[in-house]
């Protein structure tokens, strides 16, 4: 049958054939996207039993990898690529430590969309990842926290101890209010304003609702991302737009007050002065970039994350707490045995203070506030004889590897003792090693985190008493249950 075009088929203006050509062909890109191309792959066991999205699959996914192997694939949609999680430390050191093919991150279109490839978050593997990495760690070393950092540190603490002496039911808000304001000073020196604040914390709802994968079918048809936004469907488009402006307002603005400041002699001490002061002989254009993103990037990761990290490991802590008395009351005489009653405790305490510090390692243990850390690899890769493909989805179980009865003795005990042997061949692993990421992902701000989470703890214990609820005049400790989240 001979197929002919009528004269009406000369009256569809241009945008309707281009309207209808782009259709066609996201029809042929959906089916491609259909075809499972990764069967041809030999995956690691598939964990199909257990269905999608089991709650604390963490949980889940270790107690499968006692029979399946230190690999698991997950069950996936057809549209995407494999999601493979690694749930022992020593898989995990292999691959994501030493392997750089997995310090990729997942690509997803909506969070490019909006911007984020210009945060260390979401940069891909490559120069700018390294040149961002390479400003953050000049400044957040060990010995940079302690010099460059320790007043403001030391601010928060003290705000906070006050704000929990006033109002202790408050205490999670407190916490991310407190840790927040000492963020935005270190990038930037300045306290935020009210309008900051709230432009920060939309930017961070911006992000987790980027990384609602399934939600955008851009994420599953990256060809979409190039449509144009006037198109019927193309609202996505219009939301990330408006995502980015706010992204970029704030990573920029504060940066050229800074600037500013410093072209004045006015400048207060901060991440932004002090990089800029670090190539004042060769300023360039190139380098004044790179110091903005890691700026926005250590603004944005520490407030969107590890922010919310030390209030999950402050609440986890008192948590703990309530349910170990004689535990708490041991590093309490402990502080007070090695700095007496009369000062608070500081930073340059904390290696007078082993128990202390076991007890921080083992809350980080017991429940890493982070418990599955994302990676994705930019080429094929193959491990224990499983592929794991090119852009795959790669998951570190951090809770597994917490949890693995070879590192840890009776893992499901909360008991710091285990760190108390340090020198002494088998003594536990200090899990900090995992809880913060891995290789050239792990969390730039891991050290100023750390210090934070220590000062917090020993202020806590010399301050308050923490005791369990009453019911009927007995105490009652609360269940020791955690949410299903990224940060848990």
């Amino acid at each position: 049958m001979l197929l002919t075009f009528s004269a009406a088929t000369t009256d569809l203006s241009w945008s309707q054939f281009l309207l209808s050509a782009l259709l066609s062909l996201i029809f042929f890109v959906v089916i491609a996207q259909l075809t499972p191309i990764w069967t041809r792959y030999q995956l690691p066991p598939s964990l199909t039993k257990y269905g999608r999205t089991p709650a604390q699959p963490w949980v889940v996914y270790a107690e499968a990898s006692k029979d399946l192997g230190p690999l698991i694939t997950l069950p996936r949609s057809l549209m995407g690529p494999p999601v493979i999680v690694i749930n022992t430390a020593a898989a995990a050191s292999e691959l994501l430590d030493k392997r750089s093919v997995f310090a990729c991150r997942p690509n997803i279109p909506m969070a490019q969309l909006m911007g984020r490839q210009n945060n260390i978050g979401f940069t891909f593997y490559g120069n700018r990842l390294r040149e961002m990495r390479k400003v953050l760690h000049s400044l957040l070393t060990p010995s940079a926290v302690t010099t460059h950092w320790k007043h403001l540190i030391d601010s928060q603490s003290l705000t906070l101890i006050q704000r929990l002496l006033k109002s202790p039911e408050t205490f999670n808000e407190e916490v991310e209010v407190s840790v927040q304001e000492m963020i935005v000073c270190l990038a930037y020196g300045k306290k935020p304003d009210e309008e900051y604040i709230k432009t920060a914390r939309q930017v961070m709802q911006d992000t987790w609702t980027a990384l609602q994968h399934h939600r955008w079918m851009v994420n599953a048809i990256p060809l979409l991302q190039y449509i144009p936004s006037w198109l019927p469907g193309a609202g996505f488009k219009r939301l990330a737009a408006d995502a980015k402006e706010r992204f970029e307002r704030m990573t920029r603005a504060p940066f050229f007050a800074v600037k500013f400041e410093m072209l004045n002699g006015v400048a207060d001490p901060c991440f932004v002065r002090l990089a800029l002061e670090d190539n004042a002989q060769h300023p360039t254009q190139a380098h004044e970039e790179v110091v903005m993103y890691a700026a926005g990037s250590l603004f944005s990761g520490m407030f969107d994350t590890i922010s919310p990290i030390i209030s999950s490991f402050l609440l986890t802590f008192i948590l703990l707490m309530t349910h170990h008395q004689a535990i708490q009351r041991r590093a309490y005489e402990e502080i007070i045995a090695t700095i007496g009653d009369h000062r608070l405790p500081n930073l340059y305490d904390q290696s007078s203070l082993p128990f202390l510090d076991a007890v921080i390692q083992e809350v980080h243990r017991f429940h890493p506030p982070v418990p599955l850390a994302t990676h994705s690899t930019y080429a094929e890769d193959h491990y224990e004889g499983h592929c794991i493909p090119k852009k795959s989805w790669v998951l570190g179980n951090i809770w597994a590897m917490t949890h693995e009865s070879s590192r840890y003795d009776r893992p499901e005990v909360f008991d710091p003792d285990r760190f108390m042997q340090r020198g002494i061949q088998h003594a536990a692993p200090d899990p900090r090693m995992q809880t913060f990421g891995f290789g050239r992902r792990q969390c730039p701000g891991l050290h100023m985190a750390n210090a934070v989470i220590f000062l917090n703890v020993a202020r806590i214990l010399v301050s308050f008493t923490i005791l369990p609820p009453l019911e009927k005049g007995d105490p009652v400790p609360p269940l020791l249950q955690f949410v299903t989240a990224f940060i848990s």
